[in-house]
């Protein structure tokens, strides 16, 4: 299992490495449709003029650009081969221009850090614009994606048709249809019940299946797409469905992908392969997620969760049971840890140390923390704790000595947690730890906040800040059953700080 996993860890890595380049699909910002004639808009580097299916661009005054290395490459091998692809060439006054296949597409011109990919779609003809500092680019990270299983390898039968079959389809962008060659079917066992979907690829280079399955808006996007490789001669191929990757069209809205033939749907969770990425990019701007680590399911307090989300925020929710995948630490623009400790659904002791470990590692690249609940705010104090020593040779102050808490170094928090009035007295962090019934914690990204300030105790060893909401609902006046005054205050700033902080 042990070889199985760091083979899949490698493939997901180049995958990462393939999607991160400077003018791949990450890099996107926008598509602009040619119309016939004179095509321009804010930012372009100057004019794109389509007449019938040729696009010339003609520079703008104060603007630089040519050809990218693909576009050279591309020139190069029209010089040598009469059936090329795409055709390139120079009008009289210098402006270059081009022509596509159908469904073809080049990333033809760079400006400065900006490239332009010509792309034709269905005999519609336009412009997508790669920024290599696009916001979403330089936050990308990682891709989640369900824990790797070897019971998600399935052997199946690949049955190819007389003739390929060409399949009209729909696509990511609405309104946008397309042809798709289909080449045969794949059958295969999966969750106890026989599968069959259509295949699209080629048997010589490998077949791909699009598809859905019940997760598809859940904890992945409405589809998903499976490279299964060359069959063998019998026509026996394996599928991985850990190797089930997104399609672009999951990070940002100006991916044409291609969707499933209507007959490609999997009545089953296919909990395997990637999952709808945390940090994605819209019309709007780059969105600000905020996940949230779950301990336990109880919570009786106030509608926190909605309430952030209301805001401008958007929640990701992740439950840890045991052998849960952690979610990238640094996967979201902030996280909140929440877990009630007497909740009979409590994560048991190996979850919650896997817990801290990943605030552990949050907070060691610098992603803001928040915890709420006895064991959440318990698992963020020890974390930032232990962060402060290791980084600033803080020795701990009134901590107590670490013991075994959580399983994963718990420290001055155990002695809040068992009730050690002595270290409480001594330190108001504790106290508020140990008599709150909803302590909530935040990391100094947030304690240290000038308008949180005069909301929260800071904890002179661990930087960390602690919320008392009683205290705090007494202090304003909040007799609200919800504190609802309390935590709008509280929500709108750490909102502002999420959006803000990227």
């Amino acid at each position: 299992m042990e070889q199985f996993t760091s083979e899949w860890q490698a493939w997901h890595d180049e995958r990462l490495a393939a999607l991160a380049t400077p003018f791949g699909m990450l890099s996107i910002t926008g598509l602009h449709w040619l119309q016939q004639g004179e095509n321009t808009w804010e930012g372009a580097p100057g004019r794109f003029d389509l007449d019938g299916d040729t696009i010339t661009f003609r520079i703008g005054a104060g603007h630089s650009a040519g050809p990218t290395r693909a576009a050279l490459e591309a020139a190069a091998q029209q010089e040598t081969q009469t059936d090329s692809a795409v055709e390139l060439g120079s009008t009289a006054d210098g402006a270059s221009w081009i022509r596509l296949p159908r469904d073809g597409a080049l990333t033809w011109l760079v400006s400065d850090h900006t490239a332009y990919e010509a792309i034709d779609r269905d005999g519609r003809i336009g412009i997508r614009v790669h920024d290599s500092k696009s916001a979403l680019l330089a936050h990308f990270v990682d891709i989640p994606a369900f824990p790797v299983t070897e019971a998600a390898v399935v052997s199946g039968r690949f049955e190819p048709y007389p003739q390929p079959r060409v399949r009209r389809i729909a696509t990511a962008l609405p309104g946008l249809e397309m042809d798709r060659t289909t080449v045969g079917t794949v059958t295969f066992a999966l969750g106890g019940r026989t599968h069959t979907l259509t295949a699209a690829g080629s048997p010589e280079t490998g077949l791909v299946l699009d598809f859905h399955d019940t997760t598809n808006g859940d904890t992945t996007p409405s589809w998903r797409t499976l490279s299964v490789g060359l069959p063998a001669a019998d026509g026996s191929v394996t599928l991985d469905f850990n190797r089930t990757v997104i399609y672009p069209f999951a990070f940002h809205p100006w991916a044409t992908c291609p969707a499933p033939v209507e007959e490609n749907i999997l009545r089953l969770p296919v909990r395997a392969g990637e999952k709808t990425p945390t940090r994605t990019l819209t019309e709007e701007g780059l969105t600000h997620p905020v996940g949230v680590v779950a301990l336990s399911d109880a919570f009786d307090g106030p509608e926190v969760f909605r309430w952030i989300e209301e805001s401008g925020a958007q929640l990701f929710g992740h439950r840890v049971r045991r052998g849960t995948q952690m979610p990238g630490p640094a996967s979201a623009s902030a996280f909140i840890v929440y877990g009630m400790r007497d909740a009979q659904d409590h994560a048991d002791a190996a979850t919650e140390a896997a817990v801290r470990e990943f605030a552990d590692d949050a907070l060691a690249v610098g992603t803001p923390l928040v915890g709420v609940g006895s064991s959440g705010a318990q698992i963020v104090f020890e974390a930032a704790r232990h962060l402060q020593r290791t980084t600033h040779g803080v020795d701990g102050g009134q901590a107590a000595p670490e013991a075994a808490g959580t399983g994963a170094g718990a420290s001055g928090a155990a002695a809040a947690g068992s009730g050690d009035s002595a270290a409480a007295d001594d330190d108001p962090g504790l106290r508020i730890l140990q008599e709150s019934p909803l302590p909530v914690v935040v990391s100094a990204d947030f304690a240290h906040d000038r308008l949180l300030r005069g909301s929260v105790t800071i904890c002179p060893d661990s930087a960390l800040g602690f919320v008392d909401i009683e205290g705090l609902a007494a202090q304003v006046g909040d007799d609200t059953p919800t504190r609802s005054r309390v935590w709008n205050d509280l929500i709108d700033r750490f909102t502002r700080l999420v959006v803000t902080s990227g």
